[in-house]
């Protein structure tokens, strides 16, 4: 059976759109910014006020491909860095690309953050604010359509989108928690054809913590979890436990609500982070792919600006 023409110029767009959210489970296909099983390794990625929080200058490359097996499936890739550039600020960045099929998101972040040292411990309490400056892209050129020349699927549409993001983030030697809000402009994004294609930007509100037990002399076990709700009436939660043996070789199973679990297996000394990690579907997305991938590699150079 053809396709309508209506039908047929909208449902390369829908399924397109629908990748750009990076996901579709039912309960969280409004979710805007993609999920990393291994966050838990690089704080920044989901909180600005994590920015700093170690004496060194951490410099992060991740890929991750999702939904594998599928054609034009989502992957996304960042660079980031952070560090402390006084004793109780930091400043940091992320350079990152979203592709899903026809649709590109690309863009920098900057992130500052200031550090309040909270009485006599170790304990420390830190406020961060990022900007971000991001470019939507859509080339409907390649868009598979029944009338390749219908001139509505000819050309490429961009948008360029400012954002801003805001968290807090109390942490000491062997536990954190911290509340981060991305997304506060809450944007609307129109891709213009025949038809207005918009997506709103809507806030994402984060709260994470973990604390990193001693398990005898070669062991740590770190709990952890990420809470995500989305203004959309949207939740999910991030559940998860990494043992570390000998601060060397770490293994770590996470679950995503009614999404996925995660497992995770990673090798670092002091100055170098590799990780793998793969998530198991468990919503209806399962049976129609291999799962989703991801690849961490971080290097950890000395501070150059605070000794």
């Amino acid at each position: 059976m053809k396709l309508t023409m209506k039908t047929h110029k909208i449902l390369p767009f829908v399924i397109a759109l629908i990748g750009l959210t990076g996901f579709m489970t039912q309960t969280s296909n409004a979710q805007q910014i993609p999920n990393f099983s291994m966050y838990n390794m690089n704080h920044y990625l989901v909180n600005p006020a994590a920015t700093g929080t170690t004496d060194r200058l951490p410099v992060s490359l991740s890929y991750r491909k999702m939904w594998a097996g599928f054609d034009n499936s989502p992957s996304v890739q960042y660079l980031s860095a952070d560090m402390l550039v006084a004793k109780s600020m930091g400043v940091g960045a992320r350079l990152f690309n979203f592709q899903a099929g026809p649709l590109r998101k690309t863009g920098l972040e900057g992130s500052y953050s200031y550090h309040l040292s909270l009485g006599s411990s170790d304990t420390k309490l830190s406020f961060g604010l990022s900007l971000l400056l991001y470019q939507f892209f859509l080339d409907k050129a390649s868009l598979v359509v029944e009338d390749i020349d219908d001139e509505v699927f000819m050309g490429k549409e961009q948008m360029f989108v400012p954002d801003a993001g805001f968290g807090t983030y109390l942490y000491g030697s062997n536990y954190y928690v911290g509340i981060s809000v991305p997304q506060l402009f809450q944007r609307n994004i129109d891709l213009k054809s025949d038809i207005i294609l918009q997506q709103k930007q809507v806030r994402h509100y984060y709260l994470h913590g973990g604390y990193i037990f001693e398990a005898g002399s070669d062991f740590k076990i770190e709990p952890s979890v990420l809470l995500k709700f989305i203004e959309a009436g949207i939740f999910q939660a991030d559940i998860n436990a990494l043992v570390t043996y000998k601060d060397m070789i770490n293994f770590g199973v996470s679950y995503r609500t009614e999404d996925a679990i995660c497992f995770q297996l990673g090798y670092k000394n002091p100055d170098l982070f590799i990780g793998y990690a793969y998530d198991l579907p468990l919503s209806g997305m399962a049976g129609n792919t291999w799962g989703s991938h991801e690849i961490l590699f971080t290097y950890t150079f000395d501070n150059f600006i605070v000794k």
